[in-house]
């Protein structure tokens, strides 16, 4: 019998969920700081020069990717 191991995504999911059971408080302080972030990544990708579009709008969905993430990590 082969044992899979959790894919990376998953296993931050569940950590990012112990993490917020366990301290709650800075969680949710986290996440606010989080969505501060990510609300400027996509302001940056908006603004971004020709040149340079494609890395902000890289880091802009790693960003929402992450934000998603950590929201339904909670639920």
């Amino acid at each position: 019998m082969t044992v899979t191991p959790p894919k990376p995504k998953d296993e931050l999911q569940a950590v990012a969920a112990r993490l917020s059971r366990a301290a709650p408080e800075a969680w949710a302080a986290f996440i606010k700081a989080f969505e501060v972030y990510t609300d400027e990544a996509r302001d940056a990708c908006v603004q971004a020069p020709a040149d340079k579009v494609l890395k902000a709008q890289g880091r802009a969905q790693q960003c929402v990717d992450l934000s998603s993430l950590f929201t339904t990590a909670i639920k």
